[in-house]
């Protein structure tokens, strides 16, 4: 299998629903924060969307694994043991290096308390509306 199968597949359920659950490891969120104007700064920005991923054992909601299945065209139960597999490699890999690439959407790692935690590469917007727009400064 694809070791950025499953990632990947995680990113595209990503663009249609707010939540997608990964049995064993938690589940990655999509969390909305609406334009806001700084008064202080007279700094006006534009909405976000940032992602979160949150180590709570979590039931799954099937998604991720009807999703596999439908494109390996494999059961859901063979979906799960892949899921369940890849999510062993991620716990033996963070047990070994500390973290482990999850593709240019972050990193799991080992935070200072010894749980496992995500990484954004800094606070990605992945709000599609408002990607690239820059905050406006009104002292101009």
């Amino acid at each position: 299998m694809n070791e950025n199968l499953i990632p990947n597949i995680i990113c595209e359920l990503l663009e249609t629903n707010k939540k997608v659950v990964i049995v064993g490891l938690g589940y990655f969120e999509i969390m909305h924060q609406s334009a806001s104007y700084d008064a202080e700064t007279k700094i006006l920005y534009s909405p976000v969307n940032f992602l979160y991923f949150k180590n709570f054992d979590i039931q799954s909601d099937n998604v991720l694994e009807k999703n596999i299945a439908e494109k390996l065209n494999i059961s859901e139960n063979e979906a799960s043991e892949k899921i369940a597999l890849w999510t062993d490699e991620i716990c033996m890999q963070l047990a070994e290096n500390k973290h482990v690439d999850f593709g240019k959407t972050g990193e799991f790692f080992i935070d200072d308390e010894g749980k496992m935690s995500f990484r954004l590469p800094d606070k990605t917007n992945i709000l599609k509306d408002s990607y690239g727009l820059k905050e406006i400064d009104l002292h101009k």
